[in-house]
């Protein structure tokens, strides 16, 4: 049932609430005129049931409007109906008596300016406006009930009153004020001025709501733009780390087994040992990815667990090993033997690594230098060849695509892997006559 409410159009809400209240109000209004409870002047409460039922109704569609109505209309009618006016025009509502007080005859006929007061500011109108004309329509209201009573008693004084209370009114003004109960008026003040300021507060309250619905469906938005962002990057990584560990070992077996086919038919012998090298080269590339496929199972299962496997310098070694075994003499400056353990020692051997390829399949070296110096100031890695194709370009950096076969996707790879730990790469002309590739990585942290 609350859901098929909530489903509701505001307007639809507005007008069933508004019907259940005039059934239950004029039914019980009824009963009562029927039993022994019959009030003095029972037009009172349907001019209040009247009142009441257009403010619910209207209120949120036309708050400024309602509010302006009610404030203005409701203490004149009810004067007219309550003093006997509403007789001496004419005016016969249910057969109202003609005088039946000269104050408010019941405090639940206040609803109509309590509901007027709650929903006007709930539904935008400013504090100070609601408040002026609520209780406004209030102080008025007891300040021209006797009012109206003096001037129908000085018109008719012989017009019927009703009530041991009120059979010998006075008609004179003063005398007639008297009949306010002071208490009663400032109770019902701070009463209304009390409903105003709760429905500023449910007016605050919702727009708070509708503010952090707003934020929470862009953090929604960003986290899902986020999410994206990382599995892009994750999607990166693990393409860049199985490239720098087949490609490395790969090259070297094809450029190994591309020599031992020249020299087959002449020396038998060095074929075999070729292809003992090569299924050993082999074995050590299937560890390799094989260890790089488990770390990236493990982080994919895990926050938390390492991201990649990092070699030892031992490893590095082994790199130039596998040059001078395809003809190009490396000469290797490694730090002192420590545990390679952190982002960026990983990035150093990537790096280095990745040059050694593009030196074993492009450069068509002879020679090659590496250099790994490690300082308080970071670490700074240089790869130099001998290589024939002569030095860089210049921007080779900018004109590399993914595109193209050769250096290009290799110098991308290492400059986004200096990027990611907050270094640099350069590449220039080495001297040994072909390229430097030349990175520095900040301090380990």
């Amino acid at each position: 049932m609350l859901n098929f409410w909530r489903r509701l159009p505001s307007v639809q809400q507005d007008l069933l609430l508004a019907a259940v209240i005039a059934i239950g109000w004029f039914s019980g209004l009824a009963l009562i005129n029927s039993s022994g409870l019959r009030p003095k002047n029972p037009s009172v409460s349907v001019v209040t049931g009247i009142f009441l039922v257009l403010t619910v109704a209207l209120v949120r569609r036309i708050p400024r409007i309602t509010l302006f109505f009610v404030s203005v209309f409701y203490p004149l009618l009810y004067a007219a109906a309550e003093t006997g006016l509403a007789e001496q025009i004419g005016l016969d509502i249910f057969r109202a008596p003609a005088i039946s007080d000269a104050a408010l005859q019941s405090e639940l006929h206040l609803v109509p300016l309590l509901v007027v007061g709650y929903l006007a500011a709930a539904s935008g109108v400013r504090r100070f406006t609601t408040l002026f004309f609520t209780m406004g329509s209030l102080f008025a209201l007891m300040i021209c009930l006797p009012a109206v009573v003096a001037i129908v008693l000085s018109n008719r004084p012989d017009i019927t009153r009703y009530g041991t209370r009120y059979a010998n009114l006075p008609t004179d003004i003063p005398s007639l004020y008297g009949y306010i109960d002071v208490s009663l008026f400032v109770f019902a003040e701070a009463l209304i001025c009390g409903m105003v300021l709760l429905g500023a507060n449910a007016l605050r309250r919702r727009k708070t709501m509708r503010v952090l619905e707003q934020r929470n469906a862009a953090l929604v938005r960003l986290r899902t733009i986020e999410a994206e962002r990382a599995a892009a990057a994750e999607r990166t990584r693990i393409a860049r780390d199985l490239h720098d560990v087949v490609s490395h070992h790969m090259s070297a077996v094809v450029i190994r087994a591309q020599a031992a086919d020249r020299v087959a038919d002449r020396n038998p012998e060095a074929l075999r040992e070729a292809v003992r090298w090569i299924i050993a080269s082999g074995k050590e590339a299937l560890t390799a990815m094989r260890e790089t496929v488990r770390v990236l199972n493990t982080a994919s299962s895990s926050s938390g667990a390492e991201t990649s496997p990092v070699p030892d310098l031992s490893d590095v070694a082994r790199m130039g090993d596998r040059l001078k075994a395809v003809g190009v003499e490396v000469t290797m400056n490694l730090p002192p033997r420590r545990q390679l353990a952190t982002a960026i020692d990983l990035t150093a051997v990537r790096i280095i690594q990745e040059a050694l390829t593009n030196v074993m399949v492009h450069a068509k070296a002879t020679a090659a230098q590496v250099s790994w110096q490690s300082g308080p100031q970071g670490d700074l890695l240089t790869i130099d060849d001998n290589g024939s194709g002569g030095p860089p370009p210049v921007n080779a950096l900018e004109t590399a695509r993914r595109s193209e076969s050769g250096r290009g996707n290799g110098l991308i790879g290492m400059r986004e892997r200096a990027h990611a730990v907050g270094g640099t790469l350069a590449v220039a002309a080495g001297p040994l006559g072909g390229w430097r590739v030349q990175a520095w990585l900040p301090p380990q942290r």
